[in-house]
């Protein structure tokens, strides 16, 4: 690594000397236009015009492979801002209702044609357009009614609803995963469009993994308390229990979007007397049907909370005096 001493030239300008030898490799000439972009803390010098960016494709051939692998092979092209996306072979007419389903629950991306051995799928977003938190902020105020709709369950079917929401989870969360990724490919633009580090980016994308994990759990937490008979007594002791949980989640919310590190290594210090309270209640139940599996996804939940905390106070947040 070289060092260059800042130079004061007139009253508002500063300049650096430009290592010699990089001159002479690129064959620079006085007047001629160096780009400088801003990366966070760095500043990076380019040469030659600024080219338009080259839309991607990606091809993916369907024979011989499993729904399941296709499904995870247009989210990959998906998350890594693929535009256009072709998928082609002999069988794609036997699986095209299954790519058809992922494609639509892919925000902003259409099939816009489709032929028994071709299927072209186009992307429409704008991801210069996109805010990772307000995003963040939309699949928190989801799983905040999945978790209302939950307590009501033993009361109230309402699955149905609590499983379409965490559709729209996963949807909001694949669009996430995919800005994330756009801004550590684009830290520069990133930076001044939204003020986000590299960091603060990694820190969006474990935030979102944790809550999208969460959500799953409070969905499957409403398909067996549906499934579950309890006793009176013990369904108010596992609503307890569950409303326990949602409070601790509330405040792990708030302490992310108050960047209070305390709050949160408070609430965190819970974990092992909310573990010991599900097993105790496990203990009581053990002789009910589908009571393991609904305990044990409550403990899951309480471990993402608990992992979600980890990723809030060893990020880059602001510490409280």
């Amino acid at each position: 690594m070289e060092y260059r001493k800042l130079i004061s030239f007139g009253k508002n300008s500063f300049v650096i000397s430009l290592p010699k030898s990089w001159v002479r490799q690129n064959n620079l000439q006085k007047g001629v236009l160096i780009y400088v972009e801003e990366q966070e803390n760095n500043l990076l010098l380019s040469l030659g015009s600024k080219q338009e960016t080259v839309e991607k494709v990606k091809e993916i051939p369907v024979d011989g492979k499993s729904v399941r692998r296709l499904k995870r092979e247009i989210i990959s092209a998906y998350i890594k801002d693929y535009k256009t996306i072709v998928l082609f072979g002999e069988e794609l007419k036997d699986k095209a209702v299954d790519i058809q389903d992922t494609i639509q629950n892919l925000m902003a991306l259409e099939v816009m044609e489709q032929t028994s051995r071709r299927l072209v799928a186009r992307d429409f977003l704008d991801m210069s357009t996109i805010s990772i938190i307000n995003l963040l902020r939309k699949v928190d105020v989801i799983i905040r009614a999945m978790m209302e709709d939950c307590e009501e369950m033993f009361a109230k079917d309402d699955y149905e609803s609590i499983l379409h929401r965490d559709s729209d989870i996963n949807r909001l969360a694949f669009l996430i995963f995919r800005a994330v990724d756009f801004g550590l490919n684009n830290s520069a633009f990133i930076y001044k469009k939204q003020n986000l580090t590299s960091q603060k980016l990694l820190t969006h994308w474990w935030t979102v993994y944790h809550l999208e994990a969460i959500g799953d759990d409070v969905k499957r937490i409403a398909r067996y308390m549906r499934m579950t008979h309890l006793e009176p007594k013990q369904r108010d002791c596992f609503l307890k229990l569950l409303a326990t949980a949602k409070e601790t989640y509330l405040r792990v919310l708030k302490g992310l979007y108050a960047e209070d590190v305390e709050l949160v290594h408070a609430v965190l210090d819970m974990k092992e007397k909310l573990i010991d309270d599900c097993e105790t209640f496990y203990q009581a139940n053990k002789k009910v049907e589908n009571a393991g599996p609904l305990v044990d996804h409550l403990k899951s939940i309480i471990t993402e909370i608990y992992s979600l905390g980890r990723v809030i106070y060893q990020s880059d947040i602001k510490e409280k005096a």
